[in-house]
This record gives C-alpha cells, sequence and structure tokens, in this order.
C-alpha cells in the first residue's frame, strides 16, 4: 500500500510528539503491509503554528535518517482550504504539494462545505493542480449530500478516504457515507490518517477486509496502491470512474440551489 494522507513528522501538529514516537508510527504501518509513506503535517490551520518549507524538510530529513527505507518516505502538506488556494500555490512558500507532485491534499472544516469552493478549484486546475479532498465521509454535509462531493469532482476535484470510517472508528454516520461514496464512485483514494500508535495508528487490515467486500479487489487495488503511486509519480489517475447519481434525481438542480444560497 502507498498511504498518501499520514501524519508521522513529529512535534509539528497532532501527530506524533518527538522522533521516537515518529519512528515508531513508520514501523507500525511499514509492519501493516504499507511500504511508502506521504508525510502530510498540517499547514495553514490555525490550531497549529505554520513551519517554513524548510522547517518541514529539515524534520523530514531526521525522521528519514532514523527510519531508513522501510517504509519508504515522502514529503507533502494537508492544507487547510481557503479561497485563495491558487495563489498559495503559485507562491509555493507554505502549502507543499504530495511528493513534489501536482497533488494537493487539503481538508474542509468538519461542519461545512465553504461557499464559491468550485472558483478555486478551477484556478488552481487552470495551473495544473489537481486537489485531493481529504476524509470528505468525516464532513456533516457531505454525509447527506453525496451530490455535493459528485459536483465538486466534476469541478476537478479527487478524494481521499479514510480506512478505518469503514470500520466505524469515526461513527456510524461516517461509516455510512464512506460505503455510499464508494457504491457512487466518488473515492479515488483510501489512506490512514494515521496520526500516533494508539488513538490514530496505521491500521489496515480489517479496514481493506471491509473494502474488498464493497468494491472487490481490483478497485481496492486502484485506491490503494495504483492511484497513489499515480500521484507519487506525478501521473494521471489510472482508475478515474465518473460518478454515478443517486436514484432520488434531480441532481443538478439540486446542486445549483445549495451553491446558489452561497453556504453549507
Amino acid at each position: 500500500m502507498i498511504d498518501i494522507h499520514h501524519h508521522c513528522l513529529p512535534g509539528v501538529d497532532d501527530g506524533p510528539r518527538d522522533l521516537a514516537e515518529a519512528a515508531d508510527l513508520c514501523a507500525m504501518a511499514a509492519a501493516e503491509g504499507i511500504e511508502t509513506i506521504v508525510a502530510t503535517p498540517h499547514v495553514l490551520r490555525e490550531r497549529w503554528p505554520t513551519f517554513s518549507r524548510e522547517e518541514l524538510q529539515a524534520k523530514f530529513d531526521e525522521l528519514v535518517a532514523r527510519v531508513g527505507d522501510t517504509p519508504r518516505l515522502l514529503l507533502g502538506s494537508e492544507y487547510f482550504f481557503s479561497h485563495d488556494m491558487a495563489e498559495l500555490l503559485q507562491e509555493g512558500k507554505t502549502i507543499l504539494p504530495l511528493a513534489g507532485s501536482r497533488y494537493v491534499l487539503l481538508e474542509l472544516a468538519a461542519n461545512s462545505v465553504p461557499p464559491l469552493i468550485e472558483q478555486p478549484f478551477y484556478r488552481a486546475q487552470l495551473a495544473g493542480w489537481t486537489p485531493i479532498i481529504a476524509h470528505p465521509e468525516r464532513n456533516v454535509v457531505l454525509q447527506s449530500r453525496p451530490d455535493v462531493l459528485a459536483y465538486l469532482i466534476g469541478h476537478g476535484a479527487r478524494t481521499q478516504l479514510t480506512a478505518t470510517s469503514l470500520t466505524g472508528a469515526f461513527g456510524s454516520a461516517a461509516r455510512k457515507a464512506a460505503e455510499t461514496f464508494l457504491r457512487l464512485q466518488l473515492v479515488h483514494f483510501v489512506a490512514t490518517d494515521a496520526h500516533n500508535t494508539s488513538k490514530r495508528p496505521p491500521v489496515m487490515g480489517d479496514a481493506l477486509n471491509a473494502l474488498r467486500s464493497l468494491v472487490g479487489e481490483s478497485v481496492t487495488e486502484a485506491l490503494t496502491v495504483e492511484n497513489p503511486r499515480a500521484v507519487v509519480e506525478n501521473r494521471p489517475l489510472p482508475w478515474d470512474p465518473e460518478p454515478q447519481e443517486e436514484a432520488t434525481g434531480g441532481f443538478f438542480t439540486r446542486v445549483k440551489s445549495f451553491f446558489g444560497r452561497g453556504q453549507a
């Protein structure tokens, strides 16, 4: 597995506190069959200080020196969405794309979808970036509005599901949403979003079994290996399905009405 969302840098966010804990986290991931980790520290989120690219690179280099080649470590970030995303990417000072690619991992607030979000997505795409929305199944708006997620995918976004959402680690609503998103082909990656070895460990066994039972072996491979490999190699995704509409109908009318209100 290639894990594109993993908080393993020490002392930068709510991940491991020190280098020893970070190394233990990486060792646990390797034992779970994770061969490559993209370290994704939070950036531009008010809860934690923002470290410079150079500071994050220094912490990353220190961790690589401690861990070695197993698992392979690459550097990225998890960016807390703001409407100046395209401008920040152009500046190149704060957002670290995943493994130096043109893919950018971003998170939304847990209780909303920002108004006019499709506009910065469009501007970023014009500049060659692909935004990946982290853990949409844990967003309370998207949980009840998969049509909105499909709309954002239609505007160039891709999505990353947290593996343990499939086993109920984030509650029944997130689990139900994860299953719905998979059924409607709204998921492009499955990752651990690991933070530590206790409460948020990089465990995959039960989640992979649940994933296989929902989408089969080939799609599971696409979501955990093939698409993540395309990201770290900066290639188009080999598995990029057309989102399926729900049976309720009125898709475009409902989405237009949603965004027309200017908020979620």
